[in-house]
């Protein structure tokens, strides 16, 4: 199961070339249901493993991200808010480089609405074997609630995966016992207050995480792959070479390939292989989480994994 707490409208513009202050016009606009947690679930039904979906949802926004996750086949069991409207993501491509990303916070959450959506996870989560939850928060969410969610979560399910950023990554740091953890460098690096651009450093971070009690810890570096830690030991997996189009969804396809090669069994070696191929695979496309699963088998052929000391 993946949870959503904070879903969106991705509405994708393509320019040639892109300047401030100057007036763009676009030939090409793509509309679909975004959030991490969306991408997660896409990416995951590529690699032949869909998932069934919740999130929060808000509004006429709303109403259109469900639409467009029903169209394109993506389970779901959404919680609708009372008020408020679901953000909208903006995303423009262009022709000298990655993406340019502007997020909307999304609808306040008021007395209750968080209480009500946890709940309705709690109880979606009774019968799966792993739980995913990516994604920001809406405002006025409580990090600290939301960490309880992760927790509460981790005590009854075989296993949970959470890649959430800022407070939120913030209050799971400080006790991850039972959770893998996702994140990006710059990511653990805001949470832990401190920058992590020396490699020997930033294992040290991941270790002293499972030293905490989290059951694995991972960082993905872009071009230069990722690192994962477990009680067993450190990995690292290099990113195999691609024509990048756009980074967006590369970090949650490599998470969708990571739990769906876990949910399998597969060693850790073999599931760095996989995430990291996915995670190229999505650079390459314009829309996130939207590669094809014979590109990503190619980049997995590519793709090496290997033991740290």
């Amino acid at each position: 199961m993946i949870v959503a707490s904070n879903p969106a409208i991705d509405r994708t513009l393509h320019v040639p070339i892109l300047e401030p202050g100057r007036v763009h016009r676009t030939r090409q606009v793509h509309l679909g249901a975004g959030g991490k947690g969306l991408n997660v679930a896409r990416a995951a039904r590529v690699l032949g493993h869909p998932c069934r979906l919740t999130g929060c949802l808000a509004g006429h926004s709303g109403a259109l991200v469900e639409d467009l996750a029903r169209e394109e086949g993506l389970e779901a069991t959404w919680h609708h808010l009372p008020r408020g409207e679901t953000r909208n993501c903006l995303l423009l491509n262009h022709d000298r480089g990655d993406a340019t990303v502007v997020n909307e916070p999304g609808p306040v959450l008021e007395a209750g609405d968080w209480d009500g959506f946890t709940r309705k996870v709690e109880e979606l989560a009774r019968d799966v074997g792993g739980v995913v939850l990516a994604g920001s928060l809406p405002p006025s969410v409580d990090p600290e609630a939301y960490a309880g969610l992760c927790r509460s979560l981790a005590r009854r399910v075989g296993r949970v995966w959470v890649d959430s950023p800022g407070p939120p990554l913030a209050a799971l740091l400080r006790d991850p016992r039972g959770l893998s953890l996702k994140v990006n460098r710059a990511e653990l690096s805001e949470a832990l207050g401190h920058p992590l651009d020396d490699p020997g450093r930033l294992l040290a971070a991941l270790r002293a995480v499972i030293g905490a009690g989290a059951a694995l810890a991972g960082v993905t570096l872009g071009p230069q792959g990722a690192l994962l830690a477990t009680a067993d030991g450190a990995w690292r997996v290099e990113a195999p070479a691609t024509r990048l189009r756009s980074s967006v969804g590369s970090g949650d396809s490599f998470l969708a390939g990571l739990a769906v090669a876990w949910d399998r069994t597969w060693g850790v070696p073999d599931s760095l292989r996989l995430a990291a191929a996915c995670g190229a695979a999505n650079a390459e496309t314009p829309y996130p989480a939207q590669f094809l699963s014979d590109r990503v088998q190619d980049l997995f052929q590519t793709c090496r994994a290997e033991p740290l000391g």
